[in-house]
Order: structure tokens, then sequence, then C-alpha cells
């Protein structure tokens, strides 16, 4: 199963990112279902993908917001992989086999 978690964090503006994200995920043929999780400091968005992870998105708006720091992590069948956004660019970016 493809399972993916993007966390939006950073002292910014988090409601301001969050209305940009779902303008630009409402505008994507290709946006699959998502759940949105929020606290205090963190935006939280949940999925199980089919087609992917729609990192056009979250970069465009990480471009928008380069204050706030886009983390996403993600299992794929026993292949995990971790990517940080910020300022619109990739950062960091780690894919791996799980141990075991």
């Amino acid at each position: 199963m493809f399972t993916a978690v993007v966390r939006i964090t950073g002292a910014g503006r988090l409601e301001d990112f969050r209305e940009r994200l779902r303008w630009l995920m409402v505008r994507d043929l290709d946006a699959e279902a998502y759940t949105e999780h929020h606290q205090a400091g963190t935006l939280e968005y949940r999925f199980e993908p089919k087609l992917g992870i729609p990192f056009p998105a979250f970069v465009q708006a990480s471009g928008d917001f380069p204050e706030l720091r886009v983390e996403a992590t993600w299992d794929n069948d026993g292949v995990h992989g971790r990517a940080v956004i910020e300022a619109g660019k990739l950062v960091e970016r780690e894919i791996g086999k799980k141990n075991g």
C-alpha cells in the first residue's frame, strides 16, 4: 500500500498556505483525495495515492510562502522516502528500503 504524509511547519502564514494549497489542488485534474489534520503550528495532509504525491502543488505553494517548511514522508510497498521543500525548492531527499 502507498501512504504519504505531508507536514507544513514554520513561523509563517499557515492558514494562507492552506488556502493557497486548496486552490491549487482543486485545479489539479490529477489531484487525489486527502485528509487534513491540524494542530498548533502544523498543517498535515495524509494521502493513499494511486498516482503519487501531488508535489507540484506543494512546491508551488512553498514558493509563495518561503518561510514555511514542507516535509513529505511516504511508504510504497516497503520503499520509504522523505523529501523537504523550502522556498519552492527541494532541499533534502532520501529514498530507501525498509530493513527487516
